[in-house]
């Protein structure tokens, strides 16, 4: 059997489509990342916004032109919102939710050989954590999830509904995992980190602990700001650490974040983020910013504005407000989807301004960069700080080299190799 695995959303979502390649690797059946030709389509959806889910659906009709005979299997949280929208849909054999996605593969197996009908049946979410860990590695690069879940229930997120509340890993099965991918750089990933050990007594701070020592360089995915603290910083400094933070903000107003169920204030998130500077003085600090929340007056997006200039971010993920039915917001009053756009526009435009003096302070120095590909004649990789460097000469991937940096490019910067 050949197995197209695609993935849309976030980086849990990719590790758990690794998840499922590696069991039907496993299984001796071919599978891979990307939508290419195959017998059966696995397509990992995402419903974090309307457009999320959107493409979504686009991807069974773009996998049903790569192969018209093709069995496709739709999981993930758009089918684990709403499995209506796929159901009728020709072609599409089993939809699933979130859960146990591992088991997908014995369901596989019995759709291809009994030209099953299809399904809308979802899996029940577990209590617990209990899938089998698979590293899921990309270029050189491997994702490992701590955790999963969460317990925010921020107004407008639809997330805890899809995938329930916060599971995490032992220490000890995540650091076997960290050993097992082997991997040059290993990034740290979950629904909400910042949540791991709540469930099972353990914290951030042994786990980074009982990570010293392994030969890899560490990355961490998405922070609550709260979680930013002496005893997490200085654990973290004693790691091969990569000191790029996303502190997920989503307001930088006080009034907004309320409405939003956030659970800090902006002196609080600034008050972390000089405490990230305090160990890491050249750390990258990124973000997520949400525009044209429900209610939010121009006095307020301004007053967020203020507050990204002040923090001066490395870089920021903006979203227009989408409606998520089923979430506390969703019958709330929205605001005009013109004004939106423009205040995306207006935050957009701050954010190249951030970045492009991010990238100049890097400008005029030798950075070690981790080589990840070769495109159009040009080596490409990031810093420690995440920050993407574009250089020619002799280089193989996964090799870490120095770069001398000498001009802006593109969404990064520009250099030569030093020997």
């Amino acid at each position: 059997m050949i197995v197209s695995v695609f993935t849309l959303g976030c980086k849990t979502n990719l590790y758990e489509s690794g998840q499922v390649i590696g069991a039907l690797q496993k299984a001796g059946h071919v599978a891979f990342h990307g939508l290419k030709k195959a017998d059966v389509f696995v397509l990992n959806t995402c419903a974090i916004t309307k457009e999320a889910e959107r493409k979504s659906r686009q991807l069974v009709a773009r996998a049903r032109k790569l192969n018209p005979n093709c069995k496709v299997v739709v999981m993930g949280c758009a089918s684990q919102k709403n499995q209506q929208q796929f159901q009728d849909i020709a072609n599409v054999s089993f939809i699933d939710g979130v859960a146990n996605k591992v088991k997908v593969v014995e369901l596989l197996e019995q759709i291809v050989a009994s030209d099953a009908a299809p399904t809308t049946e979802l899996s029940p979410l577990p209590s617990v954590y209990q899938e089998e860990g698979f590293a899921t590695q990309e270029r050189t690069r491997a994702f490992v999830k701590v955790q999963d879940g969460c317990n925010n229930f921020c107004s407008y997120c639809i997330v805890p509904y899809l995938r329930g509340r916060s599971r995490s890993r032992s220490v000890e099965q995540v650091v076997e995992e960290v050993k097992s991918a082997n991997c040059a750089e290993t990034v740290l990933i979950g629904i909400d980190i910042s949540q791991y050990g709540l469930d099972n007594g353990q914290s951030l701070t042994q786990l980074f602990e009982a990570l010293q020592g392994i030969p890899t360089r560490i990355r961490l995915g998405s922070l609550e700001a709260r979680i930013v603290t002496e005893d997490v910083l200085v654990a973290l400094s004693k790691l091969d650490f990569c000191p790029h933070f996303h502190l997920s903000l989503q307001s930088g107003c006080d009034s907004v974040l309320k409405r939003m169920n956030r659970k800090y204030t902006t002196q609080e998130y600034y008050d972390g983020v000089q405490l990230i500077k305090k160990y890491f003085p050249t750390a990258a600090i990124t973000t997520d910013i949400i525009v044209g929340f429900c209610g939010e007056t121009d006095e307020e997006f301004e007053t967020t504005c203020n507050f990204v200039k002040k923090v001066g971010f490395a870089d920021i993920h903006v979203f227009p407000f989408s409606k998520r039915e089923g979430t506390v917001a969703y019958n709330w009053q929205d605001v005009d989807s013109a004004v939106k756009t423009h205040r995306a526009e207006v935050l957009g435009q701050i954010k190249q301004q951030l970045k492009q003096q991010f990238v100049n302070t890097y400008l005029g120095t030798t950075q070690q960069v981790m080589v990840e590909l070769n495109r159009k004649g040009l080596w490409e990789g990031y810093t420690r700080e995440y920050l993407r460097v574009y250089f020619s000469g002799q280089a193989t991937v996964g090799q870490v080299v120095k770069v001398a940096l000498t001009e802006q490019y593109q969404d990064g910067a520009k250099g030569n190799i030093v020997e």
